[in-house]
């Protein structure tokens, strides 16, 4: 090692932390492509999260993906538990992630409500009229 080379201490903490995280998606903006891709990153996240709380389906139906509301949702709720499980996080972080998950099963079964959705099936959101229209002006 010369005088003119930087001190290598290995992995960047800054990198370590932050470069695990990202900000959050924003789901309208994407391409179908980038939906898709996104998509199958949450599925695998969503299936491991039901198993680890024993979710029933009438809080997260296996449609959950057809279902825009239920997908940003478990969205942030994944968001929130990187963040809570960062390096840096506070070692109270844990239970900051259990009371969000708290919060987003009364957001998640309160959408299910509306379709009905069960492990007998898939039934589509229903979506008012009024936003199928041509916009003012």
């Amino acid at each position: 090692m010369t005088a003119d080379e930087p001190l290598d201490f290995g992995e960047d903490p800054f990198e370590r932390t932050f470069g695990q995280l990202r900000g959050p998606i924003h789901w309208p903006s994407l391409t179908e492509d980038e939906t898709r891709n996104r998509l199958r990153e949450l599925d695998e996240w969503v299936n491991d999260l039901v198993r680890r709380f024993a979710l029933e389906p009438r809080v997260i139906p296996s449609c959950w993906a057809q279902h825009p509301a239920l997908v940003e949702i478990l969205s942030a709720l994944r968001d929130h538990e990187r963040a809570d499980y960062a390096d840096t996080a506070s070692p109270t972080a844990a239970m900051d992630f259990l009371r969000a998950l708290h919060d987003a099963q009364l957001f998640l079964a309160d959408q299910v409500s509306k379709t009905q959705c069960s492990v007998a099936g898939h039934r589509d959101d229903l979506v008012a009229s009024w936003t199928t229209t041509k916009p003012i002006g």
